[in-house]
């Protein structure tokens, strides 16, 4: 009996290690009701140009690279159309990280090689699209995402919030 009940200390003891490494660490899950999308709306069916709006509250907005010290609580906005973001703490230039032929030395990645791949960076709490990517199988709706996150005034993404809204696209007949 007491070599069964050792093994099950020894057992419940491993589960207790493996499990514990499981815990997710310096995730804040809460609310993050900052920025409110208000066009278009969710799901809706829009024609290009489609201006995506948006509103902000508890956040102060400034430009890109401003001297100042980067808080949780002052910044801009990184905007993916049907991309999915950088994680959080890293700066737009994460998505070249792979890229060989985007060299930091020659100023890559810039405003041009991010917006050739459907992202961008604002103060503005608007952006314009004149085109968007055509989807390979024109049979099927011409679904697109937006998601909006927030950056520092260094560039680094706050956080794990991103705002995000989804529409349909009617492109007029040729």
């Amino acid at each position: 009996m007491r070599r069964r009940s050792g093994r099950l200390a020894a057992v419940i003891a491993a589960l207790s290690l493996l499990t514990s490494g499981c815990v997710a660490q310096g995730l804040a899950f809460r609310i993050d009701d900052r920025v409110r999308i208000d066009a278009p709306k969710a799901r809706s069916q829009v024609t290009l140009p489609v201006t995506v709006r948006w509103s902000v509250k508890d956040f102060t907005v400034v430009a890109p690279g401003i001297e100042a010290t980067a808080t949780d609580h002052a910044g801009y906005f990184g905007v993916f159309v049907d991309q999915t973001p950088q994680p959080p703490g890293k700066t737009l230039a994460w998505v070249a990280r792979k890229d060989r032929s985007c060299r930091v030395s020659d100023g890559c990645p810039d405003a041009e090689y991010l917006a050739a791949r459907n992202i961008y960076s604002t103060s503005q709490t608007q952006i314009t699209f004149e085109q968007l990517p055509r989807p390979s199988d024109t049979s099927k709706k011409e679904r697109h995402n937006v998601t909006i996150v927030l950056l520092d005034a260094k560039g680094r993404r706050i956080g794990e919030s991103a705002f995000y809204v989804e529409f349909v696209v009617k492109r007029k007949a040729l």
